[in-house]
């Protein structure tokens, strides 16, 4: 039986499907572009920035990592980190020990090794992002790599790595 959660998922699904119009839309996306941005639920990229489905590859994961574009086929990476968030100033222990409590351990090598890509500053953080995607050994040297910082006050970007 569905939850609550999974039925109105099914019945947004079935609206969805309704007026859906991009049937037979190919996999490579148009502006040979991606956005890589934080999995945040504040954030609706395809809205904030401008983009119809198959325009972009929007990779969203936690704090905006780089590593996952790493050897796409694309012209131009927009890396996009955010204000206020979740990852920002946390330091990776305190992470392992909310999962720890959260999974009921007191000890986990497991959760010691899992990597959590927190950061202290911002901007500093950002930058070291474009960095390891232009220096990558499997990024395509002909990739524009630039980095943004979404301000989730304003809902404005700001562009701080060229």
């Amino acid at each position: 039986m569905s939850t609550p959660f999974e039925f109105q998922v099914l019945e947004a699904n079935a609206k969805y499907d309704s007026t859906y119009r991009h049937s037979g839309l190919e996999c490579l996306f148009l502006r040979k572009a991606v956005i890589v941005t934080c999995m945040d639920c504040r954030l609706d990229p395809e809205s904030a920035y401008g983009f119809e489905l198959g325009e972009v590859t929007i990779i969203r994961n936690a704090g905006a990592s780089g590593r996952d574009a790493a050897s796409l086929r694309l012209t131009q990476v927009l890396l996009i980190k955010h204000t206020r968030c979740g990852l920002l100033g946390v330091p990776e222990e305190v992470v392992h020990g909310i999962m720890k409590k959260n999974l009921g351990l007191t000890e986990s090598k497991d959760v010691d090794d899992f990597g959590v890509l927190t950061f202290l500053e911002l901007e500093k953080s950002t930058r070291e992002e474009v960095e390891y995607l232009r220096n990558h050994p499997l990024a395509w040297k002909q990739w524009r790599v630039t980095g943004w910082i979404h301000d989730m006050d304003t809902e404005l970007l700001r562009k701080i790595v060229e």
